[in-house]
Formats: structure tokens, C-alpha cells, sequence
């Protein structure tokens, strides 16, 4: 019978398909062919544990109990890749304007690796890609707007015009819009769509949404008044991106903790902007109204997307 495992290394992530049967020495092969790698560990469950390459060559895959996993390749060789032409600089790590790069990670050195703050692009999206990239979901925003309006339109006497403060039908139409913002409505969706946990840590306050409180895995968001990030752990800061471990299991309270510690570093950076006194404009027609409610109310029924912060001096 053959099983899949998901692949996460430096080079992006894959998925494989190996026999049950097959040894653990048969499945180093393969990740060596895959990842183009000669030396490296494994690191695989949540939280991450060490699959052991030297002694276990002969257990079976099936033993193992590898099937449907994420195993992470850390690679172990040391010398770095050779330089970029000079006319092609390496462009920095996005990060929040303002603040250096190493303020975005904490590390946590009980687990061998960091938590990392990913920022999204300001696009309007970032709640979609932050929660589309840790389900590693291709074109995140456009599959869970599509996936969240047909949510709606199924379960009309749960996601009513009352609850959605329009008609579904307009509510959708709007959603399905690249530059709609997604919020708390969203968020419940999805974690019944995946059957997923996700905790959102509110930068001001340090509280801690939880949509879909129960299930047993979780992924982990931060909100910064007006924005959505996503919070990760790597096992090294050079890693790219598709090497962040993004699901954890909910009873494991500990990388909780760490991603609130994480929020607070960013509250001290000031990292929110406080919608108590947050005056916004409508781009399109000039309305301007206060906070992020008045905003999504705006945005449902005219369409406008277009805001900008006014400062009251």
C-alpha cells in the first residue's frame, strides 16, 4: 500500500509516495533525490521530534507510523552558497517598516529553532494568506474566498443578513472581491471548513481569539488592528518560508505561549494601530467614519475598498 508524506527543505515543499513496506533507509534515498541534499536530520510531528537516519535504517515506514506527516529536512552542510552578482543584491526579509529583522523572531531554544513572525503583504488579503499560507493552500486568497461565499450561501439560517449586515448574496459578491478584507465572520468559516483551530493573538491586548475551540490542531495569527499576520516556528532564520512549521496540536499550550511572548514583543514595538481613535477615508467617494466596524460596514454596501488612516491632529 502506498502512503504520502509531505516534504518541507530548503528548496520548497513537495509531497512523496512511498510502500509501507519501504525502509526508512528507502525513504532517505528518496529525500535525497528530492531535496538534492546529502546530509541532513529529519524532524517530523507536533511538536517537532528527531526521526532518528543512523540507527533505525531497517524500521519500516509502516512501523514508523509516517503516514499523511510533514517531515522537515534540515540540512547539516555549513558552507554557505556562494554570493549573488554584484548588479543583483539580495533584496532584505519583508518586515514591518520600522522595525529590524531579528525583532520579528524569538527564539526558543528548548525546541532548536525560533518563532517567527511572517508579515502579509498589505494587499487587503493578508487574513487569507496568513491562514491560506499555514494551511499551505496554492493562490490562498482567491480558494478561501471561494470556499467562505459558498459556505455562506449553504448554511443560510446560520449566516443571516442580521449576522452578515447584508443580504448573503451582495455579502459574497463583496467577498469575492481581491480587495475585501476578511475578519472574524471569516475566520469561524474556515475553521469549520478545516476542522482547524485558529488562534488570533490581538497585538494590543494579548488576548487570544480562538475560532473553532475543540478541534485538535491549530494554527496561529496575529492581529494588529487593522492586519493579519501569520506566526510560525523555523528551525533556523535562514530557512525559507516553506520550511515553517505552521500546525500544532492544541493541547500543546506551550507554542501558545511563545507566540504570545512573540505578540508582546511586537506590542512593545508599538506593532497595532489603536482603532479606538482610528478616523478612516473611503478613497472612492471620501466618506470617512471611525474604527474598523464603520469601515466594514461602509465597504459591504457600497463595494469600496479604498481606505486610508486619518491622523487627528
Amino acid at each position: 500500500m502506498m502512503i504520502q508524506i509531505a516534504l518541507r527543505a530548503p528548496n520548497g515543499q513537495s509531497r512523496i509516495q512511498v510502500e509501507d513496506e519501504s525502509t526508512l533507509a528507502d525513504l532517505v534515498s528518496l529525500i535525497k533525490s528530492k531535496t538534492e541534499l546529502e546530509r541532513f536530520t529529519l524532524k517530523y510531528g507536533y511538536p517537532l521530534k528527531n526521526l532518528d537516519v543512523t540507527s533505525s535504517q531497517s524500521s519500516s515506514i509502516k512501523d514508523l507510523k509516517l503516514r499523511g506527516e510533514t517531515i522537515v529536512v534540515a540540512p547539516l552542510d555549513t558552507t554557505p552558497p556562494p554570493p549573488p552578482p554584484p548588479s543583483e543584491p539580495p533584496k532584505p526579509a519583508f518586515v514591518p517598516k520600522g522595525i529590524e529583522p531579528d525583532e520579528t523572531s524569538l527564539e526558543w531554544p528548548a525546541r532548536g529553532g525560533y518563532m517567527v513572525l511572517r508579515v502579509m503583504p498589505d494587499d487587503n488579503s493578508c487574513m487569507f494568506t496568513a491562514v491560506g499560507g499555514a494551511l499551505l493552500l496554492p493562490n490562498p486568497s482567491a480558494t478561501l474566498r471561494a470556499q467562505i461565499a459558498e459556505y455562506i450561501l449553504t448554511h443560510p439560517d446560520q449566516y443571516t443578513p442580521a449576522i452578515l449586515g447584508s443580504p448573503p448574496a451582495k455579502y459574497c459578491s463583496h467577498l469575492l472581491e481581491s480587495d475585501t478584507w476578511g475578519g472574524a465572520i471569516e475566520l469561524s468559516i474556515l475553521s469549520d471548513i478545516y476542522d482547524i483551530e485558529i488562534s488570533s493573538i490581538d497585538v494590543k491586548s494579548l488576548r487570544v481569539d480562538r475560532f473553532g475551540e475543540g478541534k485538535d490542531t491549530r494554527i496561529i495569527i496575529l492581529y494588529s488592528g487593522i492586519h493579519y499576520d501569520r506566526i510560525a516556528f523555523a528551525l533556523d532564520l535562514s530557512y525559507p518560508v516553506d520550511c515553517d512549521v505552521t500546525k500544532w496540536e492544541t493541547g500543546d499550550g506551550e507554542v501558545l505561549e511563545r507566540a504570545r511572548e512573540l505578540a508582546g514583543q511586537m506590542q512593545r514595538m508599538h506593532y497595532y494601530t489603536d482603532t479606538t481613535d482610528f478616523v478612516i477615508k473611503c478613497e472612492v467617494c471620501q466618506w470617512i467614519g471611525k474604527g474598523m466596524k464603520e469601515a466594514g460596514v461602509h465597504q459591504r454596501e457600497t463595494g469600496h475598498g479604498e481606505f486610508g488612516e486619518m491622523r487627528i491632529q
